[in-house]
């Protein structure tokens, strides 16, 4: 049984590695476009609902469905879990999307290609799109395509529109709530506008937009552990600079998604 799903989101607007040099910009949505919005299905609704339920529960030691087994019982979440890094170099400079994908379901045990992840995807030439990318049953590509070849999870999109405390402690909760609880990784979608804040090794004189898989948390969520495709990306200019493996604060990770957000 799958865990459900996040509150209203929006968004469609391409997303990927796409990078070009700009005035800096302070971060926060001043700086950034707000992609179109596109509303969730009724059954992302639900699933938000049933998901942000099941993690207060579990904060209360109630066990909220069968995605946690004997893991519920006590209630809370260790200070650290993540899962086994398996970092895969982008096959293109845009193909950020389908490497995620590829990382993401390799972590729950499904082999999939970065070529079919693509495929399935829709991604092409501009990247792999946000929302508003013709799959089904949502047109959110990510979670469409994750919730297709997996079932420990019910994968869905949240928005972030703002980086404050509020959007940073939600990110928190559903983050360790996936990691730990569900025993599913999350996927962040970067939004770095020139002169703000980065992925480790970004270029920060750039706009990039970025697909990259969440594998875990440290200090009970305050800080996330996340791999980068790319590493060892030969297809991209600027990627020897950029390690495999880090740790963020999530508070920057929140930054880092502003105007699009994470899929979890």
């Amino acid at each position: 049984m799958r865990a459900a799903i996040v509150l209203f989101v929006a968004a469609s607007a391409v997303l990927i590695l796409v990078a070009s040099t700009g005035v800096a910009h302070a971060d926060g949505m001043a700086g950034k476009t707000p992609p179109a919005s596109t509303a969730l299905t009724a059954q992302q609704v639900d699933a938000v609902a049933a998901k942000r339920q099941a993690e207060a529960q579990f904060m209360l030691g109630a066990s909220p469905d069968s995605t946690c087994g004997a893991r519920c019982g006590g209630g809370g979440y260790p200070s650290s879990a993540s899962f086994a890094g398996n970092q895969t170099p982008q096959i293109t400079g845009y193909y950020c999307g389908p490497a995620a994908v590829h990382e993401a379901l390799n972590s729950v045990g499904v082999g999939m290609s970065q070529q079919t992840a693509a495929d399935h995807l829709n991604t092409t030439t501009a990247g792999t799109a946000w929302s508003g990318g013709g799959t089904s049953p949502s047109g959110y590509p990510v979670p469409d395509v994750l919730n297709h070849h997996e079932t420990r999870n019910y994968y869905v999109p949240q928005y972030v529109s703002s980086d404050g405390s509020s959007a940073v402690n939600q990110y928190e909760q559903d983050l360790t709530y996936d990691i730990y609880a569900v025993g599913a990784p999350a996927v962040g979608d970067a939004y770095e506008i020139p002169g703000g804040a980065h992925l480790n090794g970004h270029p920060k004189d750039r706009q990039i937009f970025h697909w990259f898989d969440i594998r875990g948390y440290t200090d009970s969520g305050a800080s996330t552990m996340y791999e980068d495709s790319v590493h060892a990306a030969t297809s991209v200019p600027w990627y020897g600079g950029v390690p495999a493996y880090s740790t963020l604060a999530s508070s920057k990770i929140v930054t880092i998604v502003e105007g699009r957000g994470y899929i979890w």
